[in-house]
């Protein structure tokens, strides 16, 4: 075949792909203001260099301005469909106006139906935050909070029997976090995950039991920019599973409670490794005007090879994170694409680890709240 005949073939195959396919577009604009307190998380007291700093001098709180782009762009043609999404985000504090940061999260998604029981899907992520941290003094592996991430997942859904789906994927992360003083970190992961969804009905509503199960491998690299060398090292592997319940009250109101468990092993030290269990449910409300989502979760974290500390020395137990998380968004329409919004969140981690001289491992709480408007057009 000739060039002008492949050429002719292409152009042809183009066209019917633009003929045949059907789009859409998506966009939202959303601006909120509020209060966050203690955006940093820190403890309310710690001693350096002998003097005792209180919650005034550690806390940082500011009220702020928040602005979301959400834009969704989708294309379908025969059996395959694309997708693209890009939500920048920016918080502005009004009181450390240093403070403030932005995210850039961009997706790409393909999935190809092979038939009406399996689907072939793709993922590629670029995920941006640039935000500054502490200090690279006041963490035990350096840890700061802006980061460049890229990753990608493979995976395939098929219909094993009447009303379940099942999805088993591999995926890749690279997360290269910014310069932090004098020293650096990145990580690399990768993994496997399995789902599976058995749909039945009650009522004439539809109830889903699911669980999600995934494996992934997780190496850290630290390095020092004066060419030091340091142990840097980290090889981290993850299990964690979760079991839940979609219940639905009505065509509006559901719950979700559910359960998860989660694992930590550390490969290189065997210092950092954790159990990690708890119980959590989500509600979810929505009708012609007015949509709410809420979550609400336990957490008990214990630390295998870490002994907790107070302020004179080894307590003679190992460590324990206890986390209430909570989180509750609504929206209500007032016409012409416009909706009224609020959030509210609030994570609070108590722990036996009360060493003043230490800022790694503490107790602390970090909860904001806002109001906005939100325009989709």
């Amino acid at each position: 075949m000739n060039t002008t005949k492949i050429s002719i073939t292409i152009l042809l195959a183009l066209t019917s792909i633009v003929s045949y396919g059907q789009s859409k577009n998506m966009f939202k604009v959303e601006t909120q203001a509020g209060y966050e307190y203690n955006y940093f998380r820190s403890p309310d007291e710690i001693r350096t260099g002998g003097i005792v700093l209180t919650k005034d001098d550690l806390i940082s709180s500011s009220f702020y301005q928040d602005l979301e782009l959400d834009y969704k762009y989708r294309y379908t043609w025969n059996k395959n469909r694309f997708r693209v999404s890009a939500n920048p985000f920016s918080r502005i504090f009004y009181e450390n106006s240093d403070d403030s940061y932005w995210s850039l999260n961009v997706n790409a998604k393909y999935d190809y139906k092979f038939s009406r029981e399996t689907t072939l899907f793709a993922e590629a992520r670029f995920i941006r935050m640039n935000r500054e941290g502490l200090g690279g003094d006041q963490d035990v592996l350096i840890n700061p909070l802006g980061y460049t991430n890229y990753g990608g997942t493979l995976g395939v859904k098929f219909v094993p029997f009447r009303n379940n789906e099942l999805a088993v994927e591999g995926f890749y992360n690279f997360r290269n976090f910014d310069a932090f003083g004098v020293r650096d970190l990145q990580y690399s992961e990768f993994g496997v995950q399995f789902s599976s969804v058995q749909s039945f009905k009650v009522n004439k509503l539809k109830h889903k039991l699911g669980v999600t199960v995934y494996a992934k491998k997780r190496r850290y690299d630290t390095f020092n920019a004066s060419e030091i060398e340091s142990d840097g090292e980290r090889d981290w592997d993850y299990l964690k599973g979760t079991l839940y319940y979609k219940l639905p009250f009505s065509k509006r109101l559901e719950i979700k409670p559910n359960f998860a468990y989660y694992v930590r092993i550390d490969n290189s030290t065997n210092r950092s490794g954790f159990n990690q269990f708890g119980p959590g449910i989500a509600i979810k409300y929505d009708n012609d005007k007015t949509k709410i989502k809420g979550s609400f979760s336990f957490i008990t974290r214990n630390y295998t090879d870490i002994e907790a500390r107070n302020t004179d020395g080894l307590i003679g137990e190992d460590l324990k994170y206890e986390y209430s998380n909570f989180q509750l968004d609504g929206a209500h329409k007032i016409g012409s694409g416009f909706s009224i919004t609020a959030t509210m969140f609030s994570r609070i981690r108590s722990t036996n680890y009360s060493d003043i001289d230490a800022r790694s491992f503490r107790n602390y709480r970090n909860q904001y709240a806002g109001v906005g408007i939100l325009w989709e057009f």
